[in-house]
């Protein structure tokens, strides 16, 4: 931490050094309490102000933990959405992939077929010889 607590046990001294002026003098007009604050960074308590002050430093923590805690959840969520457009791409090649596949398929369903007239030409018989077609998948773009 940038700053000390400086705890004084009896409030009357705490009182005195509240009300008291340091450097009169010199022009200077500020009590001990906030030279203390503003030129050492210490924080002079008392035993009715030392535990508002440990509460103020623990929802200062507490909120520094939720920070922390929410970086790691943005860079948790990038590396989520590599994942997904990594995904996306497979996807998409396995669509094509599908696509080529049933066009192929589709193709020598047709190629069978033509077997069938051959053997029709040579017997005068059609074995009837049935193959089914397949319909292309969609793609979503």
């Amino acid at each position: 931490m940038d700053f000390a607590f400086m705890f004084i046990p009896h409030e009357a001294i705490y009182y005195d050094l509240l009300i008291n002026k340091v450097g009169a003098i010199g022009g200077e007009d500020e009590s001990l309490i906030q030279r203390a604050a503003g030129k050492y960074k210490v924080i002079i308590v008392s035993p009715t102000s030392f535990l508002a002050y440990l509460q103020t430093v623990l929802q200062g923590l507490k909120a520094l933990q939720i920070e922390e805690t929410a970086k790691d959840i943005v860079r948790r969520v990038s590396e989520l959405g590599k994942h997904l457009k990594a995904y996306e791409e497979y996807h998409g090649k396995l669509g094509s992939s599908l696509s080529t596949v049933v066009n192929h398929f589709n193709a020598s369903s047709k190629e069978f077929m033509k077997l069938d007239k051959d053997v029709m030409r040579i017997t005068s018989e059609s074995p009837a010889l049935e193959t089914a077609l397949l319909l292309n998948p969609e793609r979503d773009q």
